[in-house]
């Protein structure tokens, strides 16, 4: 970078400072300059006034709201030269200051009024409870608002919001904004840009765990000691009109983790299966049934099958990336599926383990109790076992079951070693804080898979396993 403007503190355009969209501006500055190290930062500035005004057509309201570029009154060359005009104002601190310290960087330095012109879901005018001593907008450092300016450049359109990732992992937060810039660029240099990039997707958590498909290939490329768990964020934001809005979604790094152990090589055709299989449409496909072998969805229309393919129902929602950064539980959604459909019970152990906080040795007895269970491998006995664990509706009717059909038989069956001692029943079946149906549950996909890999399911259970997973649905609704 030319560091020609000696009012500027160079350091704080791109040092990161904890805020995200500070940042993300930031890094953009960062990104930008070392794609053209000649340029300093008010041309860097011209550059991208240039792209939001001739290019984006000064699309930018959902960012800044009555600023320069927005303004409709002005015609484009007025744009620039006015929002030019600004930041000189900003940079030889012509623009009226005051002496404190800054909300973003810490610093104590000369601050700017930052409103919603020139920052992001800040407020100001009417909201001026929303800020300390009732101001009329916050107060920034002129690097902090440079900053900001960048933004509308590393952000991406989502479900008519604004989305932006970032991570606890600084490098992961500087892929998005790369990955984002490059898309801008490319469109650019097509002539296809009307306005930021579009995300490739329709929902928030879908974009998400997009993002960790691309980040995991490059996350596979770093240094041991440089893999951390990650933490992701997703901001999902407006600052335009009368009703700014933000939500924000999280992915956390067990959840992270998780899910990139699921798209290892021994567990990724399983785990993908079983995830496509819950992408959902409340509308036009609202009957479709997802085809495995395929890894289609089909939609049967008087005697004509409609398929739809990945590319357009990876649109839809999904049930389990909203469960998994809702904090939910996926184990109803894995026993469904085990009831027609192989599934490597080690995703489920990890998944327990790591996510649900489930201890080792729990899920080993549990692995262990249904072994048993399907011992003889006679369809029938085990039939009727699972009809009794699925009509069980308490946690005494489970401790009853656990004592009937596999203390009680273990010993009848004349085993001289106990299958199930006191300290495994009351520290890893039934400890405190536990809860009946998860063991119930976890039991039930032990014995589905294990069947699996014994080729005990005939089609004949099958079909009886899909009426009871109508059954469960039906009563959940």
């Amino acid at each position: 970078m030319k560091e020609t403007y000696k009012t500027i503190d160079y350091k704080w355009l791109t040092k990161p400072t904890g805020d995200p969209f500070a940042d993300a501006g930031g890094f953009a500055i960062e990104y930008l300059l070392e794609k053209s190290p000649e340029k300093d930062i008010l041309e860097l500035i011209e550059y991208i006034t240039k792209i939001y005004v001739e290019k984006w057509d000064g699309k930018i309201n959902a960012f800044f709201l009555n600023s320069k570029i927005t303004q409709p009154a002005f015609d484009n060359k007025r744009k620039i030269e006015e929002t030019l005009k600004y930041f000189e104002s900003l940079i030889n601190e012509s623009e009226p200051y005051e002496i404190g310290y800054c909300r973003i960087t810490g610093q104590k330095t000369k601050l700017f009024f930052a409103g919603r012109d020139n920052s992001i879901m800040t407020g100001s005018g009417t909201f001026i409870n929303f800020h300390h001593f009732f101001q009329k907008g916050i107060s920034l450092s002129k690097e902090a608002l440079i900053r900001m300016y960048f933004i509308p450049f590393v952000c991406q359109q989502l479900e008519g919001k604004i989305c932006l990732i970032q991570s606890s992992n600084e490098k992961l937060s500087k892929l998005f904004v790369k990955r984002t810039i490059d898309q801008n660029l490319k469109d650019i240099a097509t002539g296809t840009s009307t306005r930021i990039a579009k995300s490739n997707f329709n929902k928030p958590a879908n974009a998400i765990f997009d993002f960790v498909d691309y980040s995991l290939n490059y996350l596979n490329e770093l240094k041991k000691e440089e893999d951390i768990m990650p933490s992701l964020t997703l901001y999902h934001f407006t600052n335009f009109g009368a009703s700014p809005e933000i939500k924000i979604y999280q992915l956390p790094s067990q959840v992270f983790l998780f899910y990139r152990t699921c798209m290892q090589p021994k567990f990724k055709t399983d785990w993908q299966n079983f995830v496509r299989s819950h992408y959902f449409d409340n509308k036009k496909y609202r009957s479709a049934k997802y085809n495995p072998q395929a890894g289609t969805f089909e939609l049967i229309k008087s005697k004509e099958t409609e398929t739809i393919d990945f590319e357009e129902y990876k649109q839809w929602s999904n049930r389990i990336y909203n469960k998994l950064i809702s904090n939910k539980s996926i184990i109803p959604e894995i026993l469904r599926w085990s009831r027609k459909h192989p599934f490597k019970f080690e995703i489920v152990s990890i998944y327990q383990q790591n996510i649900m906080s489930m201890k080792k040795e729990t899920i080993n007895k549990i692995k262990e109790l249904a072994v048993f269970l399907v011992r003889e491998e006679n369809a029938d006995k085990i039939k009727k076992r699972i009809r009794a664990l699925d009509s069980i509706k308490n946690a005494a009717g489970l401790r009853r079951f656990i004592l009937r059909d596999v203390i009680a038989e273990n010993y009848n069956s004349g085993n001289k070693e106990a299958i199930l001692t006191l300290e495994d029943y009351i520290n890893y079946l039934f400890p405190d804080g536990s809860h009946w149906s998860e063991i119930r549950d976890l039991l039930l996909i032990a014995i589905y898979q294990e069947m699996h890999e014994r080729n005990l399911i005939s089609e004949e259970l099958k079909v009886d396993f899909e009426s009871e997973e109508i059954e469960e649905i039906e009563a959940e609704n």
